[in-house]
């Protein structure tokens, strides 16, 4: 193999390594964990309902009353809820949550439900895709900001309803600023006494490519790529290096 060539090899495999760091999907999981890019949501506490609820919900910006474990589970959708999207799963803050659960003790009370996960990204502009499914309805906020409002309650048929009380928002997307750690929040309003959780997907893409910062599986790949280029090069000078000193 030639310099040029396998500079060139070199470079094409870091580049297409980096481009890999220009979308961030993910979507809800089970779970308790902040670690990056998994989605697993974590439960953070409720809020009791405002009054006049009814015609305007108005959520606290976080729970009044912390969580006792945050750890999430699946919920089993079964024939009343409507299937998880694709990539995703319903998820609750109880183990017995979903259309299964049957008396007060197993299915959760009024109240604001708060969950949430983190994420990480380079520095930039990102084109935001968010699909969200919530029993009864949820807000949605990326940093604190709200991105999508509550929706209307519906008849508390669970999701099996569609919208306005399945709250499923297909394909809304929007250009947010993202840096370093991020967090995406899910506000779930259970108004009607039943089971309450919240499925999701997300998609952020980089709308700058040319300020992507490398994976570091791609900083990697670069130094072991220009450290075979160097021995190579040491090779290939030293006949020279022992002809001259002959």
């Amino acid at each position: 193999m030639n310099f040029k060539t396998a500079i060139l090899s070199t470079l094409l495999l870091a580049l297409a390594s980096t481009a890999n760091a220009g979308t961030i999907s993910f979507g809800s999981e089970s779970g308790n964990s902040s670690s990056d890019f998994n989605g697993e949501m974590e439960f953070l506490g409720t809020t009791e309902l405002n009054p006049g609820f009814a015609t305007n919900l108005v959520a606290p910006n976080s729970p009044t009353t912390a969580a006792s474990s945050s750890t999430t589970y699946d919920v089993d959708p079964l024939t009343l809820w409507i299937a998880a999207i694709a990539g995703s799963s319903w998820v609750s803050n109880t183990a017995t949550a979903g259309p299964g659960c049957n008396d007060d003790a197993e299915c959760q009370l009024n109240g604001f439900y708060y969950y949430e996960t983190t994420f990480s990204a380079a520095t930039g502009k990102y084109d935001v895709t968010l699909d969200i499914m919530a029993d009864d309805t949820a807000e949605v906020l990326l940093n604190g900001v709200v991105v999508i409002p509550f929706g209307s309650i519906g008849s508390d048929s669970y999701c099996s309803d569609g919208q306005p009380n399945c709250a499923s928002i297909d394909m809304v997307s929007f250009i947010a600023n993202l840096s370093g750690s991020n967090t995406l929040e899910i506000i779930d309003a259970q108004t009607g006494g039943g089971p309450e959780g919240v499925d999701y997907t997300a998609t952020f893409t980089s709308t700058e490519p040319s300020s992507m910062t490398p994976e570091p599986s791609s900083i990697v790949l670069m130094c072991t790529g220009l450290l075979g280029l160097a021995l190579l090069a040491f090779r290939k000078a030293k006949p020279f290096d022992v002809a001259l000193n002959m």
